[in-house]
């Protein structure tokens, strides 16, 4: 993409402007189309079990230890107040998985609000 853009600043001005450009737009176009393609491409095996994995593990939390997640949302810390069972929940995924455990944590528990997680959260 950055070569089609300096082509573009090259060709400004000059006769064959116009025809850079139909090039440079064809190829950002290529580039564009890969990145929805492996966007949208289905996820393999491993991923989705990692997925609904974590979808039932803070499930639950949510579940059994609601009177923490509660207690958590007051305080502006569950990892504060579920610190066991997240650590627990970490311990069992692979580490190139755990951004799904994240994301699981973040949208069920903290309803995307980073702040609620606390202070400690290991975000890595």
């Amino acid at each position: 993409m950055t070569l089609a853009l300096d082509q573009l600043r090259a060709a400004r001005g000059t006769p064959a402007w116009r025809e850079t450009v139909i090039a440079s737009s064809t190829v950002l176009s290529r580039g564009v189309a890969g990145l929805l393609a492996s966007l949208t491409a289905p996820l393999p095996e491993d991923e989705l079990r990692a997925q609904r994995l974590a979808r039932v593990r803070v499930a639950e939390m949510q579940l059994y230890q609601a009177a923490q997640v509660k207690a958590g949302h007051a305080a502006g810390d569950l990892y504060g107040t579920l610190q066991t069972q997240i650590d627990e929940a970490r311990a069992a995924f692979p580490e190139q998985f755990l951004h799904y455990l994240h994301q699981e944590i973040l949208r069920t528990l903290a309803h995307n609000d980073e702040a609620l997680l606390g202070p400690l959260y290991p975000l890595a």
